[in-house]
């Protein structure tokens, strides 16, 4: 099916239900609009088990059409779980849609204001479908942050503890800090 197709489709399936999430680190902000109305913002913690409840909801409203922000690592996993449940998902670029809410002289900027902004930018905008990575890429980024984990925990596993005896006060010595296992990794004593 060609974007052009699934733009019609989009639209067709529901001209009136568009919503807009707030993707943050902690939270998901989610705004329904229904026949150009707003129902009150609602709030989900951005943990496994609220996603889970959020994608659920959202499934069940045929036809929706979902707005969110693309935010670092922070949307990826929502993104994916509302894909895969089939729900019609378009993730922005946060430049359009600062720029959309600067159109609607929107000045406030709280996570409520942002999702009521995605859900009219779904609205108002052409439906362009977020395509879902492959396996294999989605493989090789879980390959790529493991390596970056595991190469953080060697340059903090090289460096030197501070030595506590260069602080007032500390009456320990060198034999108690080893056993403690205070000493900086490599150096001999």
């Amino acid at each position: 099916m060609t974007s052009i197709e699934l733009n019609a489709t989009a639209h067709d399936a529901c001209l009136s239900l568009f919503a807009g999430i707030d993707v943050g680190a902690e939270d998901l902000v989610l705004v329904i609009r229904k026949n150009g109305k707003p129902f009150d913002p609602q709030k989900y913690a951005n943990t496994p088990a609220d996603r889970r409840r959020l994608v659920k909801k959202l499934s069940k409203l045929t036809g929706i059409i979902v707005c969110l922000e693309a935010t670092g690592i922070y949307h990826f996993d929502l993104s994916i779980a509302l894909h895969d449940a089939g729900v019609l998902l378009m993730v922005v670029n946060p430049k359009s849609s600062h720029n959309f809410a600067k159109v609607l002289m929107k000045n406030s900027k709280t996570d409520a204001v942002d999702a009521h902004t995605l859900a009219e930018y779904a609205a108002r905008m052409d439906f362009v479908a977020w395509t879902r990575p492959t396996t294999e890429k989605l493989a090789l980024r879980s390959f790529a942050r493991r390596i970056n984990a595991l190469t953080g925990q060697k340059a903090a596993a090289k460096k030197p503890f501070a030595c506590p005896e260069r602080h007032a006060g500390n009456t320990k010595s060198r034999a108690a800090r080893c056993q403690l296992g205070y000493r900086p990794i490599g150096k001999a004593h």
